[in-house]
């Protein structure tokens, strides 16, 4: 992934340059599959924790999942403001992934529900605005 300019003294810089591609279609989670055993990760690594083969390939994910869980926080941290939302997707491909949730007034967060992921401004670190992957209720 790019770091990209967004004015003359504004750099954007994605949360895990690995992790994400940009395609026609919107942003796409990048994933790999151990060889040896079938083990997916995200975000990919090296070495497969399962069975600790190092034969592994690219896989993309779904841009669609469904909710497992989430929470709420009304309480600020580092990087968002509150009120924010974090919770787990289970994508088709059988990996369940961590990740920060858009509130949409008029779509409740409901266990089960589809979801979908999209490219996000997740914070801004001086004149550095930092992107990544969220999901949004479909």
């Amino acid at each position: 992934m790019t770091t990209h300019s967004t004015g003359p003294n504004t750099a954007r810089i994605p949360i895990r340059g690995n992790a994400f591609v940009e395609s026609a279609n919107g942003l796409v989670l990048r994933a790999n599959r151990c060889k040896a055993c079938g083990q997916i990760f995200f975000p990919g690594t090296a070495l497969c924790f399962a069975c600790l083969g190092t034969d592994l390939e690219d896989l993309m994910l779904s841009r669609r999942g469904k909710l497992h869980s989430y929470t709420i926080s009304h309480m600020p941290s580092a990087h968002f403001a509150a009120p924010y939302a974090v919770g787990y997707v289970d994508m088709p491909e059988g990996v369940r992934i961590f990740t920060p949730l858009k509130m949409i007034e008029d779509k409740p967060f409901k266990i089960g529900m589809d979801v979908e992921v999209f490219e996000d401004l997740l914070w801004t670190e001086g004149a550095t605005q930092v992107y990544g992957y969220k999901f949004m209720p479909v």
